[in-house]
């Protein structure tokens, strides 16, 4: 009888959701394991350093199929797009969109998802793919639906989450660690760093 793989959540306000699905995912590799990537929000166009492990590892697949990520607040509103200030030094996040675009994309990432699954890799990471749930971009139902055909594939699951709309996601899977935010270079209106965040 085959043993079901574990599944891993990385959650929380904190930084070091995907940082940790990273690591998970390169010792997988360093093992020579399959290892199946999902990114529900980020877009290969953004140059991200993860992007680079199938150049480097062939039994690497990365699938960047977002379209960034939503901001919700309408005061935010800008022409065709949304503008929103990070901490209080004028540096910016922008959303440019449409929530019917980033329904489509995270739909489209869910059966990216169920297509790599179905090649049987060692580890499956479906980077963010909590936030789209919380933001009603995908139902819990067809996360839960999907990690019951894991089989023998583990899952590493991350982004924020709403405990109410996440909750039977975490109640199944083996390991949920939150990352709790303390303090942030974002809220000084520092952005992101080549090879530290992205």
């Amino acid at each position: 009888m085959s043993k079901l793989g574990l599944v891993y959540v990385f959650t929380g306000e904190g930084k070091g959701k995907t940082s940790a699905a990273l690591g998970v995912a390169t010792r997988a590799l360093l093992l020579g394991k399959k290892v199946s990537w999902v990114a529900f929000y980020k877009q290969a166009s953004w140059g991200i350093a993860e992007a680079k492990l199938a150049d480097t590892f062939p039994h690497m697949t990365m699938y960047f199929g977002g379209h960034g990520f939503m901001i919700h607040d309408s005061r935010f509103k800008r022409g065709n797009g949304k503008v929103a200030p990070v901490g209080g030094k004028g540096n910016v996040v922008v959303d440019t969109a449409s929530e019917e675009e980033h329904l489509q994309a995270a739909q489209a990432c869910l059966v990216q998802a169920r297509e790599q699954l179905a090649k049987k890799p060692f580890l499956l990471v479906m980077d963010e793919v909590l936030n789209a749930v919380s933001e009603g971009l995908i139902q819990e139902n067809e996360v839960l639906e999907l990690l019951e055909g894991r089989g023998e594939t583990h899952v590493v699951l991350t982004g924020r989450s709403d405990p109410h709309l996440t909750r039977m996601i975490l109640v199944k899977c083996d390991l949920v660690t939150e990352c709790k935010k303390v303090k942030h270079p974002y809220d000084e209106g520092n952005l992101a760093v080549a090879g530290l965040d992205f």
